[in-house]
């Protein structure tokens, strides 16, 4: 019967020219090569945000995981060293004190020209350089006897304009949009979303609210936020909600996110899940609200990271329909003398998500995970719960290396209902050698899993390969959050 069932079906398919296992590779290579992708999570700014949209080769070469691979390689600084001679190496805090561009030629220097670059991070400079069109200039830089090296490379960075580079970059990328990392609560970005009148939105572009408070329990920081607001919001979980709402209204974000800090772990209170369902529309927060909620200076206890989590941010997730995407596994500052090049990497429980997915069925979450160790768990989690998508390789996972086996595993376990990929870029000229690097990495997995169908007796087409890799690149997001 099953036999019939499948003859049928196959029967049923469109006519089309079926693939040789000999033709796979060639096939998937060209559709990896070609699909216009989303990238669902970044860190990068619109054009309009003046220098808070990173990009140039001063940026490129500063970036934190260049910096601490630079600091890893230099001799290491001690205030007892007794044989420090004069031009010893700078601290982290002499380094971080000079301008980008004496940074640069530092980390230049030390991991370009004295050191072959052979790290992913390093190698992702040159393959962006490369597909600029600067591959000539670096290879002189390199060539050049002492520092300045990098001025032709700044000279020409300097000349583009801004949205003209970003559109160019996202067509070398092969880019549909990419989703921003949107902050309200950091001032410096704040003020261009308040702004009137607002200028336009590139498409190129997608808003994000980030919401990491919630998660760490700041309510320090986020009493801070409610009294700067204009009209200043009450101290109250009411008032975190009516902030919250007013940016989902300023930016219509596509979803809500956060990054777990070490060691999250989710307990449902007492109220629980119940209690979100039925909580009435926001509004001002009474005396006794904002008692509840800890007001500072009340004398009121303050509410947990789970407290602020249900009231707060499922809420608004669930009354604004948004899907809420959760980074875990970072450990913030695990150098902080290395500042943004700091962070570290820890095996997380995920016994909460479990918990989330299961008490919340109607708030979908997407999530990707810091730590190699915690993939599988990850992909089993995903099987079992029809509101929860994996998304990316993200961080310290953003290796070729990693993201096969990953890719492999997920593909093996999940079919096509997950993204690939996505860039965590900061500065927007890696989105070049991210996406590039990310296509070739996942080129051959997808590849040897069509072969092993195939021998299996399965019939392919080019149009599935076309089909499934828009899915693996973007269509399985947009599906997701179309549920």
């Amino acid at each position: 019967k099953e036999m019939a069932a499948r003859r049928a079906c196959i029967a049923a398919r469109p006519m089309a020219k079926l693939l040789s296992i000999d033709a796979v590779d060639a096939v998937v290579a060209r559709c990896v090569r070609d699909v216009e992708a989303i990238d669902v999570h970044t860190h990068l700014l619109p054009p309009t945000h003046g220098n808070l949209l990173l990009w140039g080769i001063d940026e490129l070469l500063t970036y934190h995981y260049l910096v601490a691979e630079m600091f890893m390689v230099m001799p290491c600084v001690s205030e007892e060293d007794s044989v420090s001679v004069g031009d010893a190496a700078p601290s982290p805090d002499d380094f971080y004190g000079w301008p980008k561009p004496r940074q640069a030629e530092l980390v230049f220097e030390e991991l370009f020209v004295k050191r072959t670059p052979l790290s992913e991070a390093c190698r992702g400079v040159v393959t962006t350089l490369s597909r600029l069109g600067r591959g000539e200039q670096l290879r002189a830089a390199v060539r050049l006897p002492s520092r300045p090296r990098l001025t032709a490379l700044r000279d020409w960075f300097a000349a583009q304009d801004a949205s003209d580079h970003l559109e160019r970059v996202f067509r070398l990328s092969k880019l549909k949009y990419a989703v921003m990392t949107n902050i309200p609560f950091a001032p410096e970005e704040a003020e261009h979303w308040t702004a009137s009148p607002q200028p336009p939105l590139t498409p190129r572009l997608k808003t994000a609210l980030r919401v990491d408070p919630m998660l760490v329990g700041d309510w320090r920081g986020i009493c801070s936020v409610l009294r700067r607001a204009s009209p200043p919001h009450p101290l109250s979980m009411e008032g975190c909600v009516a902030y919250l709402k007013e940016w989902v209204r300023r930016i219509r974000p596509i979803y809500l996110m956060a990054s777990t800090p070490a060691g999250f772990t989710y307990t449902p209170t007492a109220a629980g899940p119940a209690a979100v369902r039925k909580q009435p529309p926001a509004g001002g927060g009474s005396a006794a609200e904002e008692g509840r909620g800890g007001q500072e200076g009340s004398g009121g206890a303050y509410p947990s990271a789970a407290e602020l989590l249900e009231g707060a941010l499922l809420r608004v997730a669930m009354e604004e329909g948004l899907p809420l995407a959760l980074k875990v596994g970072a450990v913030r500052g695990a150098n902080p003398a290395l500042q943004a090049g700091g962070d570290g990497v820890e095996v997380s429980r995920l016994d909460w998500l479990r918990t989330l997915c299961a008490g919340y069925p109607s708030v979908k979450f997407l999530v990707t995970v810091l730590s190699a160790v915690n993939q599988h768990e990850l992909c089993v989690l995903a099987r079992k719960f029809g509101n929860l998508h994996i998304y990316g390789c993200w961080w310290f996972c953003n290796n070729p290396s990693i993201i096969e086996t990953t890719t492999r595993m997920r593909l093996e376990m999940l079919g096509t209902a997950f993204t690939c990929q996505h860039s965590d870029a900061r500065v927007l000229d890696q989105l070049v050698y991210k996406w590039a690097h990310s296509r070739e990495a996942v080129t051959p997995v997808l590849a040897a899993q069509y072969r092993k169908l195939l021998e299996a007796g399965w019939p392919l087409s080019e149009a599935d390969v076309e089909r499934d890799v828009g899915l693996l690149f973007g269509g399985a997001y947009e599906e997701f959050l179309a549920k």
